[in-house]
């Protein structure tokens, strides 16, 4: 009986030992590359056993695996894409100016052309399709001053702006930049401008924000430069048939003009201080980081619409007081009070002096311009070298 059990149990094993041997040599076929496609007919031995698997006609299906022979071989680097071609001949509006002659020289140091557009002796632009015929750029800076009045002390500002005042900075701007839309679009398809570049300033937000950051997203303030000069300007440069980029300009910071070429000889006598209560914000923007944002914006197709020109790093009237004293290495003990300035310089004060606008450069950064100037330390050293 003992017999019978060990020998049923030697052919139960001698069974699992077969039926484990063919689940091992499909698996084999199934998975190993190196084997083609079997057809089995008639009888397979495993382990010297007389038992016989019949495969029949059953043929295994053809597995086909990736080729990997090129995996290590080195790859071609792909191909560059070509830029775009940058703008090679420039009009400018108000090329004697401040900014504008900044610009111009930096263009023409770099090998660019040149198309200085004037005015005639009605004080009118002079300009026609004839003039930006190839031109890839127009830069629009002419204006009138804002800061600026009549009389022998008019170039201080005081009392700048009178009805007659106001209305001539209107009009310029309005008249001017219509010129300029009116000579892009009469231009021949192929010939025109790609880019209008029009100035306006960050005036635009208000003289009463205090310390609330603005940005392109933030809406219009109020105020003479708020409501009435800033939306006539850029409302006129939107018609222009190309991409137009709108280049809110903070105060430019140069000492031959502009804010601070006033402020030098007064701080140079000692006479410097804080302004009203010192806490209005300031934004700025040294004149080469000006010239640089426009030439970006020239070059730069993803910009348009309203573009904050202004460093990251506004400053409070005090802060900028301290830091030009501090450059000039000149006290800055006079403060100018509130009722003064009011006195002297009337809405222009009000607007220009005792408020301001804490304004940030938001798209301008988001394309990825770089600062030369971050801090408004570093923009009066280079300045004042």
């Amino acid at each position: 009986q003992h017999s019978s059990r060990r020998h049923a149990m030697a052919r139960a094993g001698k069974m699992m030992a077969m039926v484990m041997a063919s689940v091992m040599a499909s698996s084999a076929v199934c998975f190993s590359p190196s084997l083609p496609s079997m057809t089995r007919a008639g009888p397979m031995r495993r382990n010297g056993s007389n038992a016989k698997m019949q495969f029949g006609d059953f043929k295994l299906p053809e597995i086909k695996l990736p080729d990997f022979s090129n995996a290590f071989q080195p790859q071609p680097k792909p191909q560059a894409q070509p830029a775009q071609a940058k703008a090679r001949v420039i009009a400018v509006t108000g090329s004697s100016g401040m900014v504008g002659s900044a610009l111009c020289k930096s263009l023409e140091a770099d090998g660019l052309e040149i198309v200085p557009i004037r005015r005639g002796e009605n004080g009118q632009l002079q300009i026609s399709s004839e003039d930006l015929a190839n031109v890839d750029a127009i830069v629009h800076l002419a204006g009138e001053n804002v800061a600026t009045g009549s009389g022998p002390l008019g170039w201080l500002g005081i009392q700048a702006w009178s009805e007659a005042k106001k209305s001539e900075i209107i009009k310029s701007r309005k008249e001017g930049t219509e010129a300029v839309v009116e000579a892009i679009n009469a231009c021949p398809a192929g010939k025109k401008p790609k880019t209008l570049v029009c100035a306006s300033g960050v005036g635009f937000y208000g003289y009463t924000t205090e310390d609330a950051v603005v940005d392109e997203s933030s809406p219009m303030g109020t105020g003479f430069l708020a409501a009435e000069v800033c939306p006539t300007w850029e409302a006129a440069a939107s018609q222009a048939s190309c991409r137009v980029v709108i280049a809110r300009l903070a105060p430019v910071l140069s000492n031959n003009g502009g804010a601070l070429g006033k402020l030098l000889p007064i701080f140079n006598l000692g006479g410097g201080g804080i302004v009203g209560s010192g806490k209005q914000y300031f934004s700025w923007i040294s004149l080469r980081d000006c010239v640089k944002g426009i030439r970006y914006m020239i070059d730069t197709p993803s910009l348009s619409g309203p573009v904050n020109l202004c460093s990251p790093q506004p400053v409070t009237n005090a802060d900028f007081t301290s830091a030009l004293g501090k450059a000039l290495q000149r006290p800055t003990i006079l403060p100018f009070p509130d009722f003064a300035v009011r006195l002297l310089f009337g809405q222009m004060g009000e607007e220009m002096l005792l408020g301001g606008q804490r304004a940030m450069p938001s798209k301008l950064q988001a394309a990825g311009f770089q600062f030369q100037d971050n801090t408004i330390d570093e923009a009066l050293a280079a300045t004042l070298k």
